[in-house]
């Protein structure tokens, strides 16, 4: 399979992921996304990587990351993310589809990270987010787990990057 994975957010500015008490975003992103590149490309996918580290404005880095995964020709595309929320109550995984399609891949990202220990919020209705509207393929935004959610940070902390690409890279094939 041809699959697109874009590390959500850029480095610096417009763009730019969350941030809270050391966790920063584009930094798990990019860990995670580089760690699944490998696990997938391992089993004989061909894997392209969409991610944008820098752009003048959020809009030219949303329009980049979507030329860059539909020039690839790919069947599937990730954007991974980390989640937050406005008074830091929520927490667990889920996945972003197109009219919350129950796309077999999402459904499994969702499932392999509650087996984590992360807890399943399931996939929701993504159609209003640009690079969902705008990809040629299958699109899937995961959000891995919540940045501002003591217990997810701990989660994190404890199992690491590497653990959840395996859980996402097995949830692919």
């Amino acid at each position: 399979m041809k699959i697109s994975i874009n590390a959500g957010h850029t480095k610096t500015g417009p763009g730019y992921g969350a941030v809270y008490k050391g966790f920063n975003e584009s930094e798990i992103t990019r860990a995670v996304a580089t760690e699944l590149i490998k696990l997938l490309k391992a089993k004989g996918h061909t894997v392209y990587n969409s991610t944008v580290d820098q752009a003048e404005t959020q809009n030219a880095y949303l329009k980049k990351t979507v030329q860059l995964a539909n020039t690839s020709g790919s069947d599937l595309f990730i954007s991974l993310h980390c989640n937050a929320s406005s008074k830091h109550t929520g927490y667990g995984c889920e996945c972003w589809t197109w009219k919350g399609q129950q796309i077999t891949q999402a459904v499994k990202i969702c499932h392999q990270l509650n087996k984590l220990g992360f807890r399943n919020r399931g996939i929701k209705d993504g159609r209003n987010y640009y690079v969902i509207k705008r990809t040629t393929m299958n699109a899937i935004i995961v959000e891995m787990f919540f940045l501002d959610n003591e217990t997810d940070r701990k989660l994190y902390k404890s199992i690491g990057y590497k653990k959840i690409a395996e859980a996402i890279a097995k949830a692919i094939d």
